[in-house]
């Protein structure tokens, strides 16, 4: 199974042609299962990114709305919801949102947790996008908490897989002490070093992430290949978004 993690950018830069370049290169990659971060859906339903990438794909969509305010789209200002979106060729059986502790600055932060079918048995997807205040890895570090809590109530000794963009580095103190190669998440880059978005002065941040999460009585799950994709300006000089994506070739 092919998994890739993006952060979309909401409607920010040339919305219209960075979503053809995310709709191409996802299309090279012809993934299984989509997870999207800061999912774009305009009021009026004229635009929605992840329905778009959808069709382009061929995959059902399943959104989670959230975080809705005004927004400038090209020129003008409209009201939208900026959320969570998985695409997946494989049959989703629930889909659970998960409230994580927030702060007023930040707004609204759920994370958007999906029982899928497996070839043998079902599995979980969680689909996350952490605080970005950079003055609260307390917060982060609490949200990544209360959805390992949920998942110990809900998944038992299922195989889970948590992605998205995480606003932290895996050795930053907000992920460092869950990360480990006998988990309770096990990173699939197996610690190597990534970049996945550069400031604005150019330097390089690893904050999007693929995660398994391994209880002891977990079935075995197999890392084929581990990949930072969607890094490269298209041949108009457009880059699908301000964040390249992860993917994962794994056997569940």
């Amino acid at each position: 199974m092919r998994l890739v993690s993006l952060n979309t950018w909401k409607a920010e830069g040339d919305h219209p042609r960075r979503l053809r370049a995310m709709a191409v290169g996802l299309q090279a990659m012809a993934p299984h299962v989509v997870a999207l971060q800061e999912d774009l859906r305009t009021a009026d339903g004229q635009i929605h990114t992840a329905q778009t990438l959808a069709h382009a794909l061929g995959l059902p969509l399943h959104a989670l709305p959230a975080r809705a305010k005004r927004r400038r789209v090209g020129k003008v200002w409209v009201d939208s919801t900026a959320g969570l979106a998985v695409l997946s060729r494989r049959p989703v059986r629930e889909q659970r949102a998960l409230v994580l502790p927030q702060d007023p600055r930040d707004g609204e932060r759920l994370a958007q947790c999906l029982r899928l079918e497996g070839e043998q048995e079902d599995w979980w997807l969680v689909n996350l996008h952490l605080s970005h205040l950079p003055d609260r890895a307390d917060l982060r570090r609490a949200q990544l908490g209360v959805v390992l809590e949920a998942l110990d109530r809900w998944a038992g000794a299922a195989p889970v897989v948590l992605c998205g963009d995480f606003n932290a580095a895996p050795q930053d103190l907000e992920i460092a002490g869950c990360v480990h190669p006998r988990g309770p998440l096990v990173d699939v880059f197996g610690g190597r070093t990534k970049c996945t978005h550069r400031t604005p002065e150019g330097a390089a941040r690893d904050l999007d992430h693929i995660f398994l999460r391994m209880p002891a009585a977990a079935p075995a799950v197999a890392v084929h290949a581990a990949t930072v994709v969607l890094d490269r300006a298209d041949a108009h000089g457009v880059l699908p978004s301000d964040h390249f994506g992860v993917c994962a070739d794994l056997s569940l």
